[in-house]
């Protein structure tokens, strides 16, 4: 009798895992068939447009006649298109959203730069056509008192292409936390233990930007953010360098606990956010898919060594950090800009605009502001003051 009851519990246990392994499985095969019909919804969009651009007899050799701070230049479309894919620049003059481009009186497009500036871009462009060389450079030469706004202007267009980003992590913990790499990210499991943090093991220079993603959560807790904390506490979340997001709706502003802030609901296992760290700007923006919502935290303006940071509670908990698509990157950059009038095309594509602005802080972008133009001037100067 003994024996047999050993042999029945067994049975029941294994039937328990057979249960939840095929309830895994369910929730895999369903995950995987919205990614499917998503990417279907964007090719049949992008199709839809290439369409409708050709309709309108739009195409690379357009010659654009384009006022710059009052000067007109003449320039053809694909030697601005030589800018990184996915850029603000590029993705401005591919031709999808010539209608919400700032125009002068005579219709021309405008930009809002000094001409010098925007001749030493040309030049720049131009000569990517010509010679590998050029595509080498991070600077570009010009006269010195425009120097500053032409570094302005290149980080806020993505002039330079960006880097690849670094998604390797390390943990203080010796046990507990499993951190894998393979060529879709870097996958982060809590196997044992409470509260297992994990940081980049690269410090972010310039700007950045990666895929979060909620596989799983055991214990309804979780933190994804930044910090600047090459060695995190045992609850690096609560340290004063810890900017990021976590469950039951808390927002932590330098190891300070905002409940609800800026709308924020919490993390949910499915759940996937673009996460955009500018250190020239001092923020951390990160747009959530479900919620269709941008939130953004002021970050100290004094230089810190900033790096990926993720916070674990339970045992079972996973998430996922990947390299984002150029839809995804421009996602957030579109949601970013708001309803700056240069993007309010772009904005339409999204189910939802929605920017949640901090409101602490000297760089909170300001709630509502449309004054961004098209320039980087709104976002160094009448957003910080938000």
């Amino acid at each position: 009798k003994g024996q047999s009851d050993t042999t029945s519990r067994a049975m029941a246990s294994l039937s328990v895992l057979c249960d939840a392994a095929k309830d895994k499985l369910s929730a895999e095969q369903k995950l995987l068939a919205e990614r499917e019909t998503a990417l279907e919804a964007d090719r049949e969009k992008l199709q839809a447009e290439k369409e409708a651009m050709m309709k309108a007899g739009i195409t690379e050799s357009d010659l654009l006649s384009i006022n710059v701070g009052g000067q007109i230049f003449a320039v053809k479309r694909s030697t601005l298109l030589m800018a990184p894919e996915g850029s603000l620049l590029s993705l401005m003059f591919s031709g999808r959203w010539d209608a919400s481009i700032s125009r002068d009186a005579e219709g021309r497009m405008f930009l809002d730069m000094s001409p010098p500036v925007f001749s030493s871009i040309l030049s720049y462009l131009r000569a990517m056509r010509l010679e590998c060389p050029a595509k080498k450079r991070r600077s570009l030469p010009i006269d010195q008192m425009y120097e500053a706004e032409l570094k302005a202007v290149c980080i806020y267009y993505g002039l330079f292409p960006k880097p690849r980003m670094s998604l390797q992590l390390k943990s203080r913990e010796q046990q507990g936390l499993s951190i894998v790499e393979d060529e879709e990210g870097t996958t982060v499991r809590q196997t044992a233990g409470l509260f297992r943090a994990a940081f980049g093991t690269e410090v972010i220079e310039t700007v950045a930007t990666w895929k979060f993603s909620v596989v799983s959560i055991s214990n309804g807790y979780l933190f994804a953010g930044t910090t600047a904390a090459a060695d995190p506490s045992q609850n690096p979340y609560s340290s004063s360098s810890a900017f990021g997001w976590a469950c039951d709706g808390q927002v932590y502003l330098g190891g300070t606990n905002y409940p609800g802030l800026g709308g924020w609901v919490g993390w949910q296992a499915g759940d996937h956010a673009i996460f955009l760290l500018d250190i020239e700007a001092s923020t951390l923006k990160m747009y959530h898919s479900r919620t269709q919502t941008l939130h953004t935290l002021a970050l100290p303006v004094e230089k810190k060594q900033w790096r990926l940071h993720v916070n674990l509670y339970g045992q079972a908990d996973v998430v996922k950090l990947a390299t984002p698509t150029a839809e995804e990157e421009e996602a957030i950059l579109v949601a970013s800009c708001g309803v700056c009038q240069c993007k309010a095309e772009v904005v339409r594509r999204l189910p939802s605009s929605n920017v949640a602005c901090c409101g602490i802080g000297s760089q909170a972008w300001a709630a509502g502001d449309n004054n961004c133009s098209t320039g980087p001037g709104a976002r160094h100067a009448s957003h910080r003051e938000g």
